[in-house]
């Protein structure tokens, strides 16, 4: 049976446009523990196409969670990360996507990863609010789902990766 997650495929409401967010692959939990599985590797077996910046090249994901919002961030030095990132109109859409992102990626994941809340800070500034998802094995990324607010904008990402850059 195929578990969707909520944030992929849901209609937005109250909206002067329908919007509808849809998974990229058939099966989007066994697809998450897959990548999660694949952390070790970069991710490698899910890039395609990148595209080298100074500091970072950013690949397609081959498979996506979300959709046409997907991407592997790869940084060098085996530092990679998983990122889904999908911009809100409103603050209403953007609260909905983050509270339905956290419990569908939480189900899929399961009791043995420990939640953890917490206030996103930029430059002194409260800038949202980030779940994190962590396995009690070691050699696991931290899977992170951030809203993220600033004057002009809001957004919901989901960030598999290194503890580090999961801030």
């Amino acid at each position: 049976m195929t578990v969707p997650l909520a944030f992929m495929a849901f209609s937005l409401t109250g909206c002067a446009f329908q919007e509808t967010l849809k998974s990229g692959t058939e099966n989007p939990c066994a697809t998450l523990k897959n990548i999660l599985a694949d952390y070790p590797a970069e991710f490698s077996a899910y890039r395609k196409g990148g595209t080298d910046f100074s500091t970072v090249t950013i690949y397609r994901a081959k498979e996506e969670l979300i959709k046409g919002h997907c991407e592997i961030w790869a940084w060098g030095n085996a530092d990679s990360a998983y990122v889904c990132t999908v911009g809100a109109p409103d603050p209403e859409v953007a609260v909905t996507r983050y509270d339905q992102a956290v419990e569908q990626v939480s189900s899929c994941l399961g009791p043995e990863w420990v939640l953890e809340e917490g206030e996103r800070e930029r430059d002194g500034e409260a800038a949202g609010v980030v779940t994190r998802l962590r396995s009690q094995d070691a050699g696991m990324p931290v899977v992170s789902v951030h809203h993220v607010e600033d004057r002009w904008r809001r957004s919901v990402y989901l960030y598999i990766g290194s503890p580090a850059r999961a801030l």
